[in-house]
């Protein structure tokens, strides 16, 4: 709890309160652990309009009416598009139970949530009477020298939002040490509903002992590290495919969202790719109903930087290859 209290103050200027520190297996059983208590089947949630997939499913198994929000690839979630949903629903007598936003380095666009959106969000979150959950998983994976914004915790002055972030991104995803942060009667409420006996104690110290000790020049390298993959896809990209798709550039994070031209066949797409030994993410499996998307997410932080190139220039052959025959007639192919 000290470690993640620090890493906080590292980032926002400010110490984590340690009382409202919960130590979990992962950010996905914080993010159980926090959704679990303020979600009741039926109730409705908010989130972006594309969201990993793994929280979707946690929002599913309590069975929540997701509603999304649309959004773009820089700035993150739509304020105004919140605030018509949150209206529109109040008109229907409905309060959502929550808001989730992934503020920084979005899974699977990559976006920051702007400073003004957080800032208006934290309004419309008290003029609706909701609760916030800021999953800040991805913070510390941040390629460039500009730091993002002052988190959605740090904001709040009404009791409003609860932290989620972990430290398995940055150390590696088998550590599974993650927690949430929330202030009462939120924390009381959420360890009501936990019944693993807690966190494993040999786990926490020895991540407690590295960090303690190699924090920030382990950040420096990993940041540094997946950054250059990152270019790697995207120059890879610029160089094949700049005339038919687009893709987003992740200032940090783990991710890269690509636009498919919509003639696109998507199965197709997904044979010629895992012929070529590629794999990806269809973007349909982040969509908040699962409506199909022709856009791919591309994970690049466990391929060894080398193999960027070659690995992105087969995909490129595939979504080329994976084009109606109209398209490719009009193309002069």
């Amino acid at each position: 709890r000290e470690l993640a209290s620090m890493r906080f103050e590292r980032r926002e200027g400010v110490p984590l309160p340690i009382d409202n520190i919960s130590i979990t297996s992962g950010s996905m059983q914080a993010l159980e652990l926090v959704l679990g208590t303020l979600i009741n089947p039926g109730d409705t949630v908010l989130t972006e309009e594309y969201t990993y997939s793994g929280t979707l499913g946690i929002m599913r198994h309590f069975k929540a009416n997701i509603e999304g929000v649309s959004m773009d690839y820089i700035d993150g979630m739509d304020m105004d598009a919140l605030a018509s949903k949150l209206k529109e629903l109040k008109a229907k007598n409905i309060r959502p139970s929550l808001i989730y936003t992934t503020s920084n380095h979005q899974n699977p666009t990559g976006a920051i949530l702007s400073l003004e959106r957080r800032k208006r969000m934290l309004a419309l979150a008290e003029e609706y009477d909701t609760v916030i959950v800021e999953d800040d998983c991805y913070g510390d994976i941040d390629f460039t020298s500009t730091p993002t914004p002052a988190s959605l915790f740090k904001l709040d002055t009404a009791n409003r939002v609860i932290f989620i972030a972990t430290f398995s991104k940055i150390l590696g995803a088998g550590v599974r040490q993650g927690y949430f942060v929330a202030r009462q009667p939120y924390y009381g409420q959420i360890h009501q509903n936990r019944w693993d006996g807690g966190t494993s104690a040999l786990a926490s110290a020895i991540v407690a002992e590295f960090f303690m000790e190699h924090l920030e020049v382990h950040l420096v390298k990993t940041n540094a590290a997946v950054g250059a993959k990152c270019r790697a896809v995207t120059d890879t990209l610029e160089k094949h495919v700049s005339d038919i798709c687009t893709w987003t550039r992740p200032r940090g994070g783990l991710f890269l969202w690509i636009d498919l031209p919509e003639t696109t066949d998507m199965g197709k797409l997904q044979q010629l790719a895992s012929a070529k030994g590629v794999g990806y993410s269809n973007g349909s499996a982040f969509h908040y109903a699962n409506e199909p998307v022709k856009a791919i997410r591309l994970a690049y932080a466990y391929c060894h930087v080398d193999d960027v190139p070659e690995g992105i220039t087969y995909l490129c052959e595939a979504i080329r290859e994976a084009q109606s025959d109209t398209a490719k007639v009009a193309a002069g192919d």
